[in-house]
């Protein structure tokens, strides 16, 4: 039996769940390493938390949800993160009207990137919640599980929170998924619409490693 617990994420847990996102994915998700630049660093990690500590507290349609586990010290250690959000109009197509793209990617040739990403990244989401007839449909935008914690319960635990979410609500659940991740989403009912989103961000970025990300979808269950 797992003893894990999953409640909402408070201002001051922001830090430790942006190290947990950092530590599951490693350098192993190209999507990830972009959209969150050095995020294995100290200084990376400052800026991350703050992007999403800025999120949690200015979007009102998105749930920030954490695993914790009990310490031999009995304290509660976040071993899991997830964000939720029910989207029910089209995400912007320009990154630019999301983030600070100047200060979260100096860099222009990042930048380019991450926005020429963002734009088919996006594209999926955009048709579900045209297609949702103005009900909207409830995202996973992020799921991380600690390395040390994995395969325990606790990512299928955070992934039905939203799925039960979603039923209350009567929409569809969407994700943006890993092919790492795939066996934990069809467990919880979701199943592939797209087996490779395409990311075309031209010729000179040929070079640049692209996500490998499917498009997996459930229908609400009564």
């Amino acid at each position: 039996m797992n003893h894990f617990h999953v409640a909402l994420v408070e201002d001051e847990d922001i830090l430790r769940c942006f190290q947990v996102l950092s530590e599951s994915f490693g350098h192993d998700a190209p999507f990830v390493d972009i959209y969150f630049p050095n995020h294995d660093t100290s200084t990376g990690r400052v800026q991350g938390s703050q992007r999403l500590l800025t999120w949690k507290n200015t979007s009102a349609s998105s749930t920030f949800l954490k695993a914790t586990v009990s310490t031999s010290a009995g304290e509660e250690l976040i071993i899991g993160l997830a964000v939720w959000t029910h989207m029910k109009d089209p995400p912007p197509a320009e990154l630019k009207d999301v983030e600070d793209v100047e200060r979260v990617w100096p860099d222009d040739g990042d930048r380019e990137f991450m926005a020429r990403l963002w734009r088919d990244y996006v594209k999926p989401r955009t048709r579900a919640v045209q297609d949702s007839g103005e009900k909207g449909v409830y995202v996973l935008e992020l799921l991380a599980v600690h390395p040390d914690h994995q395969r325990l319960g606790a990512g299928t635990a955070l992934v039905e929170w939203g799925t039960r979410a979603a039923d209350r609500l009567g929409i569809k659940a969407v994700v943006e998924g890993t092919p790492a991740g795939r066996r934990l989403y069809e467990k919880c009912g979701l199943a592939v619409e797209i087996e490779e989103m395409r990311f075309d961000t031209g010729q000179e970025f040929a070079a640049r490693k692209k996500p490998t990300l499917l498009f997996m979808t459930r229908e609400p269950r009564v």
